[in-house]
């Protein structure tokens, strides 16, 4: 029990004579990889596993504020798009954080207009509402290059996002991506459906 809980703690801190660099990406590439260790990097290991994040909230001009999470770190910076309904608190968003907080890098996880903590009707959420969340984020709040982690529907808005800004997105990690099943999902549904189902996807 001691040795495994002792590889746990191993696995979560940089060595301390190797820094971390991002790379670029490509397929079955992980945050492991992205984030891959360097040589003669000076680290920045222990003072970022202390930091803490607090709630905010992006102010946007006739759109729903954005409540969100960041943590200030080193480039590149890691944006968390989570799935349909799902909030910035999940387990997947929170595990990323504390990865990122082992290595020193800069996080944002947020929640989606109608969800969470952010204002606006879930009632009134359509993909293209939430592909604008995704780009004001990106816009507003993140510096530098940065690396989408999307999870569900998020790969789909993540793919979205990386066409919109291919000038600050350097690489893509899809969990679950749910491309495909979106694209399934829309065509299965019945034609008396087709103009509910058209705003819901496209609407801005």
């Amino acid at each position: 029990m001691a040795v495994a809980r002792k590889a746990a703690v191993a696995a979560w801190v940089p060595c301390r004579s190797w820094g971390w660099a991002a790379v670029p990406f490509g397929p079955y590439c992980g945050l492991n990889t992205l984030l891959a260790p360097m040589p003669q990097r000076a680290p920045r290991w222990l003072p970022a596993c202390r930091q803490k994040t607090s709630l905010s909230f992006l102010n946007r001009p006739d759109l729903p504020k954005l409540a969100y999470k960041r943590l200030k770190g080193k480039s590149p910076g890691i944006i968390f798009i989570p799935g349909y309904i799902s909030n910035m608190n999940g387990t997947k968003a929170l595990a990323i954080e504390e990865f990122c907080k082992s290595l020193g890098h800069a996080y944002i996880r947020f929640d989606y207009s109608g969800v969470g903590s952010s204002d606006g009707n879930l009632e009134e959420s359509t993909v293209g509402k939430w592909r604008k969340d995704v780009l004001s984020i990106i816009d507003d709040l993140a510096e530098g290059p940065q690396i989408l982690v999307g999870s569900s529907l998020g790969g789909w808005l993540m793919l979205h996002a990386a066409i919109a800004r291919p000038e600050k997105v350097m690489a893509l990690i899809g969990v679950a991506t749910a491309a495909d099943s979106l694209v399934t999902q829309f065509n299965q549904l019945p034609v008396e459906d087709f103009g509910r189902k058209t705003t819901f996807l496209y609407s801005d």
